[in-house]
């Protein structure tokens, strides 16, 4: 089959287009010819080797999101063969507690990190990860929600438990989890305040909800969020960049506000004053993916059509170098998708 795959950590150069054998589905899983294929930041540190790859198995290829068609299934299980489908990227560990107890896994494996993703002509998956994609979206919109879609729905309801009529700040607003996250909560019903970089992203950010815009790049955006919000603070930040907007993001947060935060783009040494934690009685909450019934829900928003992935730019798989390059050089805006045909 074809594949974009590294055998080294780098550069994109190290990105290679070419022949890989074809996975053969084990007891319990299903085959799927790959039709179309998300990108991730994760994508990225990956090749990067800022996610330890070198544990990861060589030659890799990277890739958590993906649409197509079942090819073959080895079990029992709804799924059909010709059947057009969607993977759930989050597979339950197995070992854990709450996997023990039949419950939604607490420690997720990430598709597409520890086993071969999705920039191919085929995978392999177990066959309970396999969703019907509704025919109310494309294969390219199948690929492009699961992941941040999910991880949002995680960050804002499973874990800020954020409410209708609460303010929320949104870092990243840009990105597709950055996206993802100001239809979420505007589905919730809760007040947007996103950050963008410039005026053309600021256009973008309110054309899917946002309520107001902060351009980070003119100014404070302490002050900013304090005038906008009669000197309170926001109840909830979305936190993904880390580093250099940590000490931003507790500082324009209102008393008893929360922070969930599931990604350090810009580096993980964030700092705080412990005592402004308890005195403000501030929480922090860790994210990463999220749960079996949360994807089933998003899923069934999506076909909906009241959480409408934003797609910034398909290209084919051989040129997965030009995607990964694009989303380096933060050109996108939403998702950046690879088709296969």
């Amino acid at each position: 089959m074809k594949a974009v795959f590294f055998e080294k950590p780098g550069g994109l150069e190290v990105l290679q287009y070419g022949e890989l054998p074809t996975p053969k589905p084990q007891k319990g899983e299903a085959l799927m010819r790959v039709r179309a294929a998300g990108l991730n930041r994760l994508d990225i540190w990956l090749r990067e080797d800022k996610e330890n790859a070198r544990n990861i198995p060589m030659p890799h290829i990277s890739g958590s999101d993906a649409a197509g068609i079942v090819e073959e299934i080895n079990g029992e299980g709804p799924l059909k063969a010709g059947q057009e489908v969607v993977l759930n990227p989050a597979i339950p560990c197995g070992t854990c507690p709450r996997c023990k107890n039949g419950k939604s896994c607490e420690l997720v494996k990430i598709f597409g990190v520890k086993n071969q993703g999705s920039y191919a002509e085929y995978i392999t998956a177990p066959i309970s990860q396999f969703y019907p994609k509704s025919q109310n979206i494309s294969f390219a919109e199948a690929a492009a929600f699961p992941l941040t879609f999910l991880t949002a729905w995680h960050m804002l309801v499973g874990r800020a438990n954020l409410q209708k009529g609460e303010t929320v700040f949104v870092w990243g607003a840009s990105g597709g989890l950055g996206s993802s996250a100001i239809q979420v909560a505007k589905y919730l019903g809760a007040k947007v305040v996103a950050a963008a970089k410039s005026e053309e992203d600021a256009k973008q950010i309110c054309e899917i909800g946002a309520d107001e815009i902060i351009i980070y790049t003119k100014g404070n955006v302490e002050n900013a969020v304090k005038n906008l919000t009669n000197g309170l603070g926001v109840d909830v930040v979305f936190e993904s960049v880390g580093e250099k907007t940590w000490g931003t993001t507790l500082a324009m947060l209102r008393p008893f506000g929360r922070v969930v935060i599931a990604g350090t783009t810009s580096g993980d040494m964030g700092t705080q004053d412990l005592s402004d934690i308890y005195v403000r009685q501030l929480s922090i909450f860790g994210a990463r993916m999220g749960t079996k019934e949360e994807f089933e829900k998003v899923l069934e928003i999506v076909a909906a059509g009241k959480l409408k992935p934003i797609i910034d730019k398909t290209f084919s798989l051989k040129d997965a170098a030009e995607a990964q390059k694009r989303m380096v050089e933060g050109k996108h805006f939403g998702k950046i998708v690879l088709e296969i045909q």
